[in-house]
C-alpha cells in the first residue's frame, strides 16, 4: 500500500480539518484556499483515512454525511484524475462494477420520464401514466438491493480484516439505508391520490444523488485501496459467496478464480480441536448426536439463529431453507456491531452491555417486512458458573402463528 502512504498522514489531517470546517459552517472558499495543496494532491487512501478519523469523533451522522458530500464535490477532480485499477482482474469487484454500469443505464433512462411529468401542459391522465411508469422503474431499482447486501455481508467483513481504517464502511452502509428508504417512499407517494409532485421531485433527486455517490465512492475511493490489499484467495472466496446471493441487473457470471489451485491449509489455528468429521459423535449432555445430525437439526428449525461469543464476535449462524436476514461466512469472527447499520449500532451495544452486566437476560423486537411479521429475540448465554459466554439471536416469521385460534390436538 506504499502508493497510498506517501505523505498521506499530513494530507488526511488537512482534509479532516477541511471537512470539519465545512461541518462547522466555515466558508468553503476560505477552506479550499487554506488546504489547496492537499485537495489537489488527494489520493483514495487519504479519503479513507480522513473518513475513519471523522467517524471516530462521535459527530451526528447527518452532519458527517453533509460534510463528506460537500468535501467530495471539491475532491472530485483529484480523485478522478488518479489511476484506477483494472477491476476486471478481480472477478468479484468486476461483477460489482458491471452491476454499477447497468444501474447507471437504468437511471439515465428514467431522466426523460422525470422531465416529462414536470411539464405544465400535460393533462392529469397523461401525468399519472408517466408517474406509474416511474413507480415501476423505481420498483425495479430495488433489485439492486443484492448489490448492497453483498457489500454489507461479504465485502465489508473482509475489508475490516485487512484495512484497520474501516470507518468509512459504516458511513457507506448508512447511505445504503437511505437508498432503501427513498425507493420505498417514492413508490408509496406515487400510489397515493394527488401525488405531491414537489416532494416526489425532491425524493427522486435524493435517490439519484445517493446512488451515483455510492458508485463513485466504490470505484474511485474504496476499491482502489483494497484492490491490492486483499489476497487473491480471499477475493476468490468472496466471489464464491456472491454466487449464492445473486447479481443485480446482470447475468450470473462464470465462477472465475484468481489464485492457482492450492492445497487446503488452516486459515485460523485454534487452540481447541476442530471436529469436521460428520460421523463424529457429540455428547450433548442429554444425548449423543452425530455432528451431521446436530447440523441438520439446527438448520431444520424454522428460525434464523446467530451466535455471538463473549468477545462480541460472530461465531455461528444457521442456514435454514429460507433465511429472513442474509448472512455469509465472511461474518464469522467479525465484531457484531459491524454487522448492523449505523442507526442501530448503539442499541446493539447497549443490549450486549446489559447482558454482560446481568441486568437483562433476553430482549425482543418485532418488525413488519411486507406480508411477514418478524419476531427477533436475543438471549444472554451464561455457563454453569454464571459467566457470560455470548448472545443468541433468534429470528422467526410468526405471521401464521399470529393467526392461530382455538386448539388442534395431536390426535386430531
Amino acid at each position: 500500500m506504499s502508493e497510498f502512504i506517501n505523505n498521506t498522514g499530513k494530507r488526511a489531517d488537512e482534509l479532516l480539518a477541511f471537512v470539519t470546517g465545512l461541518i462547522n459552517g466555515e466558508k468553503g472558499s476560505g477552506l479550499i484556499k487554506k488546504y489547496e495543496k492537499s485537495i489537489e494532491a488527494v489520493q483514495p487512501f487519504d479519503v479513507i483515512l480522513m473518513t475513519d478519523m471523522l467517524m471516530q469523533q462521535g459527530l451526528e451522522l447527518s452532519a458527517v454525511k453533509s460534510g463528506i458530500n460537500k468535501a467530495l464535490n471539491m475532491l472530485y477532480k483529484g480523485l478522478v484524475s488518479a489511476e484506477i485499477p483494472d477491476y476486471s482482474a478481480i472477478p468479484f469487484l468486476d461483477s460489482l462494477v458491471n452491476e454499477n454500469n447497468e444501474l447507471n443505464r437504468r437511471l439515465i433512462e428514467m431522466r426523460p420520464l422525470i422531465k416529462a411529468f414536470n411539464q405544465k401542459d400535460i393533462d392529469k391522465e397523461e401525468r399519472q401514466e408517466i408517474l406509474d411508469e416511474i413507480s415501476d422503474r423505481v420498483f425495479e431499482l430495488q433489485q439492486f438491493e443484492v448489490h448492497y447486501i453483498k457489500k454489507e455481508n461479504i465485502l465489508f467483513p473482509y475489508v475490516e480484516k485487512y484495512l484497520k481504517e474501516y470507518g468509512c464502511l459504516s458511513l457507506m452502509w448508512a447511505y445504503h439505508d437511505d437508498i432503501r428508504k427513498y425507493t420505498k417512499e417514492i413508490i408509496e407517494l406515487i400510489d397515493r391520490d394527488n401525488t405531491d409532485l414537489k416532494r416526489l421531485n425532491r425524493l427522486l433527486g435524493d435517490l439519484f444523488f445517493v446512488m451515483y455517490a455510492i458508485r463513485f465512492r466504490e470505484e474511485y475511493i474504496l476499491f482502489p485501496v483494497i484492490f491490492k490489499l486483499i489476497p487473491d484467495e480471499v477475493w476468490d472466496e468472496m466471489m464464491k459467496q456472491s454466487m449464492a446471493e445473486g447479481f443485480a441487473f446482470i447475468e450470473k457470471p462464470e465462477l472465475l478464480t484468481i489464485a492457482a489451485e492450492k492445497k487446503e491449509k488452516e486459515s485460523h489455528k485454534q487452540k481447541t480441536t476442530v471436529i469436521s468429521d460428520l460421523d463424529a459423535v457429540l455428547d450433548m449432555g442429554t444425548g449423543l448426536l452425530k455432528l451431521e445430525q446436530a447440523i441438520m437439526m439446527l438448520n431444520h428449525l424454522p428460525v434464523d439463529m446467530t451466535f455471538v461469543d463473549e468477545n462480541d464476535e460472530v461465531r455461528y449462524f444457521s442456514t435454514p431453507g429460507h433465511r429472513i436476514f442474509p448472512r455469509s461466512k465472511a461474518i464469522i469472527g467479525r465484531l457484531v456491531e459491524n454487522c448492523h447499520p449505523p442507526s442501530s449500532v448503539h442499541i446493539v451495544k447497549e443490549l450486549l452491555d446489559a447482558f454482560k452486566a446481568g441486568t437483562k437476560q433476553k430482549e425482543s423486537f418485532w418488525i413488519e417486512m411486507g406480508p411477514k411479521f418478524i419476531l427477533i429475540q436475543y438471549f444472554a448465554i451464561h455457563d454453569e458458573k454464571g459467566n457470560y459466554r455470548g448472545t443468541l439471536e433468534v429470528s422467526q416469521d410468526i405471521s401464521e402463528i399470529k393467526k392461530l385460534k382455538g386448539e388442534k390436538r395431536l390426535m386430531e
